[in-house]
């Protein structure tokens, strides 16, 4: 791995550990509402979709493949997965997506959290809507680096918007049989948390989604009063 591009490929890594365990975070909700009926669940989607193993460096999880590849391949898989289980439980529970939601809300609050104390900010830098969307970064896997993610739109401390013109999770999400739009709220709860965990006054505002029928996504930080 490059000394230019290893800081790269390892920042992607750790936004995929990042949406693995939300995926943790909403199993464990599952089985707290569920009981043994969610670990019947968790063998076949499991059996199908296997979990990587935690033990393993990213160098030994791209093993023979290139580093690009390699990295796109586990993306895949993490989402597919996550995209499965919720499928799943959403088909046998009438209250599984909004189970799911709720556990990626109270995730993405604890990242935000987490990731103020790691990245040593104070209370005034976290004020700031522009702030908060570029940390984001750091944590929400929105494909790889070479894909049209999130876009600024407008950018301030009060408010900050960014678009998509395409889903880069759509494709996953669909081939794993779970609704665009359930797994599109879900996404969007662990966003508001997020913005939440890095100051209790940011608000998350999803103005339109590709989900929902419209032609793109706009979505927005804003400093409540």
């Amino acid at each position: 791995m490059s000394l230019v591009l290893g800081p790269i490929h390892h920042w992607m890594y750790g936004k995929i550990k990042t949406t693995e365990a939300r995926e943790s975070a909403i199993a464990s909700a599952f089985k707290a509402k569920y009981g043994a009926e969610a670990d019947k669940i968790f063998a076949q989607v499991y059996k199908k979709y296997p979990k990587s193993d935690s033990n393993k460096s990213l160098e030994e999880l791209l093993a023979n493949k290139s580093i690009h590849q390699g990295i796109q391949s586990i993306i895949v898989d993490v989402e597919t997965r996550e995209a499965s289980m919720i499928a799943v439980f959403c088909a046998k529970y009438s209250d599984a997506a909004r189970t799911a939601a709720d556990a990626a809300r109270k995730h993405g609050v604890g990242c935000g959290k987490e990731a103020v104390k790691s990245k040593g900010l104070s209370t005034a830098d976290c004020n700031n809507t522009s702030k908060a969307f570029e940390i984001m970064g750091d944590f929400h896997c929105d494909g790889m680096p070479c894909d049209r993610g999130a876009q600024i739109v407008s950018e301030s401390e009060k408010r900050t918007s960014w678009d998509h013109e395409s889903c880069v999770h759509e494709q996953y999400w669909e081939n794993a049989g779970a609704d665009f739009l359930t797994m599109c709220n879900i996404v969007n709860e662990w966003i508001a948390g997020f913005g939440e965990g890095i100051n209790s006054k940011i608000g998350y505002r999803r103005e339109k989604a590709l989900a929902a029928g419209d032609s793109s996504c706009l979505s927005s930080f804003e400093i409540k009063n």
